[in-house]
């Protein structure tokens, strides 16, 4: 498969974790960064920071199975599942070196199971408007129920998300995908429209790529609906870690991230104003610099004590 994105700066590579796993490394000197895509998304999600970030980490981008450029290969896409592949990925590829692991959306849960799943395996954590349990202060928006409903239908959910998708073309998709996640899409540089219609043309021809969406959300809900098991997993987490949230966030209202923070007051939040779903497209200047200060704070601390 041909990698439309990788662009300066990143060798497209895979790895064989019981079929194969595509990523990108941006290189870099520092500690170890992987970057997890949200639901639907990809290692593009970060295209616009990773570049940069590698000027204080070795920055890694991954394709979870199901996504992207990495096949299902008969591995399940549930989220838990996802979780332990990341930590394999982390041990196996960064040669057993603890990693920050910055997660969004459906990659931020993952990056909360990994880190209750496998603490040796994480040195901090960067959550990117992650996927939380529903806030009761606001109820969905329209479009949220549209994006999130279809999956969720027992037994027609895969037609409704393809017939949903083949109605419109990848221009359309694309654009209506961008205005939702963002607060103000005219803020993303072509570059993205042009590198995620290239993913969406590739994508459409990969017959498991609806099946692994319906999976994985139904998985999402699965993990955020168990609301006890999740607060388990929510105060089991040892490691530091940074909440990022836009807060016209339409699919995870900002809410939710200050519902993290009132149960975690030791972790830090940063709520970025006029800002959606994926700060670091809409607002990769400020994502960079707040992932990059507290990293450094987190480091400096660790070697004090």
């Amino acid at each position: 498969m041909s990698d439309p994105s990788t662009g300066p700066g990143g060798r497209s590579n895979t790895i064989d974790l019981d079929g194969p796993v595509h990523f990108v490394d941006y290189g870099g000197d520092g500690p170890p960064l992987l970057l997890i895509h949200g639901l639907g998304g990809s290692h593009l999600n970060w295209m616009l920071v990773a570049r940069p970030l590698a000027h204080d980490f070795r920055v890694v981008t991954i394709d979870l199975p199901g996504f992207g450029l990495s096949p299902p290969a008969h591995r399940s896409v549930h989220v838990a599942h996802q979780a332990a592949l990341v930590a394999r990925f982390i041990a196996e590829y960064f040669g057993g070196s603890p990693a920050f692991v910055a997660g969004n959306s459906m990659g931020g849960l993952i990056t909360l199971l990994t880190a209750h799943r496998a603490p040796h395996a994480v040195r901090g954590l960067v959550l990117v408007n992650a996927a939380l349990p529903p806030a009761i202060a606001r109820l969905p928006s329209a479009n949220t129920i549209r994006f999130l409903g279809p999956p969720l239908i027992p037994g027609i959910a895969s037609r409704l998300v393809a017939r949903a998708r083949d109605s419109r073309s990848v221009e359309d998709h694309v654009s209506a995908t961008l205005d939702f996640v963002t607060a103000d899409a005219r803020r993303l540089p072509q570059e993205v429209r042009e590198a995620a219609h290239a993913m969406e043309t590739e994508r459409r021809a990969m017959p498991w790529s609806i099946p692994a969406f319906v999976d994985a959300q139904r998985s999402i809900a699965s993990v955020l609906l168990a609301r006890r098991q999740f607060m388990r997993v929510l105060h089991g987490i040892g490691a530091p870690v940074l909440v990022v949230h836009g807060d016209r966030d339409e699919l995870v209202p900002v809410e939710a991230a200050h519902w993290v923070a009132d149960n975690r007051p030791d972790w830090d939040l940063a709520v970025l104003a006029g800002i959606g779903h994926v700060p670091q497209l809409e607002a990769p200047d400020d994502f960079i610099r707040l992932v990059t200060d507290w990293a450094g704070r987190v480091t400096a601390r660790s070697q004090v004590g």
